[in-house]
């Protein structure tokens, strides 16, 4: 993934979170601690700090950063247990032996009384099941009482609540927030140096692109009289995926590599599985073409990232799908009209919950009041933008007299780390709400294109039809199991295989019925049942 605004605040993802559905239905989780509703504990503070009157321990699990420090070393860190009076005593496991770790303290090991990290705890498969059997306590009523911050961002934002309600009707994790995120994934960028070598115009239809690849490949733009440029690649992920340009046809494919998401839009409230559209059949078979004609990468579907970004640093790709190109040969390349003549959609990923899983409260916790109250703390505007860009008064974020903050670059050579005195922001919670994002001012800006100025231009395009983020029973994961990884598996299958080598026009009618026979039908169902609840959760 390339950078937005800073490394803080994109290094977001670890790839721990195996979005595979799983989650339980059972109600009836046990009150917090055993106290009784509206008791107050003596040695804690309601409101005001310190939270605890005398000093108080919490265990607390967390990932080790790359540094190998304990999260205590770090000054922010170091600050809020000034200021709230609670130590916390880190249990922190590399990224790489958390999901085993995790296994064993859920089976019987001894539990912490929280979990801390961005994405710590899958929001598939780990919060409702131990949600609904009371090893994860819920958190509503606490919110309520004690934690003002995460109070008023529920109510600023009802999607949010929806969004973190299980279907037992509780709340048992918190999220990492940023609604500064880019609101665009993969989008299309184009050699402007070799369409100025050609004296061609920008392609705004499909068509136009065609014949732009066309004399992308009949030229020797490379000037070795080879003629061995690559007009159009792509890859088989999040950024650098073709899935939104099927909108040029009249519908996205939506959410392609989201594990038990794929294929999924919602429409005027009614669930659709993409790749069974006749939108997805014409795209398939526009891509076939710049296939069978040499146009497109035949390394696209086998590629990595590495191997991509190589290509693009040598500006031997003509267009490529990616999140923002770093050889600035690259001009951004707004979405082509389609054969209909219609204007077309791109995908847009609202910004906002990036992970739900980041912080929970476990049933070995004594003191869950003061905890609230010290996760609530890392929710205030100046804590979490000090998550993000480095402790106030440092050398990496300047107070101004407007009561703004001079965000300072990271000088070359300098360690992220030293230089912020925070860790990345996987191993941390916070919020990074539009009025945080706007209490920074960032460096002066540059040249180089930003992913602001990207999503910007696609702006007027962008359609946000994702299936929202919502929790299943597990009845409804067993339901959706049963179906979905062979559908899935035929589905990639016939993806790759149309688009290489053709056939989508005789097989078709034989394709969509062997989805049916798989239980296509009876997913999709599934999938509409868990989005009507999704719609009536208050």
């Amino acid at each position: 993934m390339k950078n937005k605004w800073s490394k803080a605040s994109l290094g977001l993802v670890l790839g721990m979170s195996v979005a595979l559905v799983g989650c339980s239905s059972d109600k009836g989780a046990p009150e917090v601690s055993g106290k009784s509703e509206g008791s107050v504990p003596s040695d804690m503070n309601v409101s005001g700090f310190p939270i605890a009157k005398e000093k108080l321990t919490l265990n607390i699990a967390g990932f080790k950063p790359p540094s190998g420090k304990d999260l205590n070393d770090y000054k922010l860190f170091q600050d809020i247990e000034a200021t709230t009076n609670l130590h916390i005593n880190w249990n922190l496991t590399p990224g790489s032996s958390w999901t085993e770790k995790k296994n064993l303290l859920f089976a019987g090991g001894e539990l912490p009384d929280a979990f801390y990290a961005h994405g710590i705890l899958s929001e598939d498969t780990d919060i409702v099941k131990y949600g609904s059997q009371g090893i994860l306590i819920p958190l509503e009523n606490l919110i309520e009482k004690y934690a003002p911050n995460v109070k008023k961002l529920l109510q600023d934002n009802p999607t949010y609540k929806k969004q973190l309600t299980a279907p037992d009707g509780h709340i048992y994790s918190l999220p990492t927030i940023d609604e500064s995120y880019s609101r665009t994934k993969s989008t299309m960028f184009i050699n402007k140096k070799w369409l100025d070598q050609l004296k061609l115009p920008m392609p705004t239809t499909t068509d136009e692109l065609y014949k732009t690849l066309k004399a992308f490949k009949e030229n020797d733009l490379g000037g070795n009289s080879k003629k061995d440029q690559i007009p159009l690649s792509f890859l088989q992920n999040w950024n650098s995926d073709v899935n939104s340009f099927f909108g040029a046809f009249g519908r996205i494919d939506r959410d392609v590599h989201k594990a038990g998401n794929n294929h999924l839009a919602v429409e005027n409230d009614k669930v659709i599985y993409t790749a069974v559209q006749p939108e997805y059949r014409a795209a398939i078979e526009y891509f076939n073409k710049l296939f069978a004609e040499g146009l497109a990468d035949p390394e696209s579907f086998t590629q990595d990232s590495k191997v991509l970004t190589a290509k693009e640093s040598k500006g031997i790709v003509g267009v490529v799908f990616d999140w923002n190109p770093a050889n600035q040969d690259y001009v951004s390349l707004p979405p082509l009209k389609g054969p209909n003549g219609k204007d077309p959609v791109w995908a847009e990923y609202a910004n906002g919950i990036l992970l739900r899983g980041s912080f929970a409260i476990t049933n070995k916790n004594q003191h869950p009041e003061a905890t609230i109250r010290w996760i609530d703390y890392t929710y205030d505007p100046k804590i979490s933008m000090q998550m993000s860009r480095g402790v106030i008064g440092g050398d990496s974020l300047k107070e101004r007299s407007d009561g703004k903050y001079d965000a300072i670059a990271l000088p070359q050579g300098a360690n992220s780390e030293d230089f912020m005195k925070v860790p990345p922001t996987a191993y941390s919670v916070w919020a990074l709400t539009k009025a945080v994002t706007d209490m920074v001012v960032p460096p002066s800006p540059s040249q180089i294109r930003s992913k602001v100025d990207v999503d910007n231009l696609y702006g007027k395009y962008l359609v946000d039809n994702a299936f929202p983020k919502t929790y299943f029973t597990a009845e409804e994961s067993d339901q959706i199991s049963r179906y979905l990884t062979d559908i899935d598996a035929y589905v990639s299958k016939m993806y790759a295989k149309w688009m290489l080598t053709g056939g989508i026009d005789k097989e078709w009618d034989d394709y969509v019925k062997k989805l049916n026979d798989m239980g296509m039908d009876k997913m999709v169902k599934i999938y509409q049942q868990v989005y009507d609840r999704y719609k009536t959760t208050k």
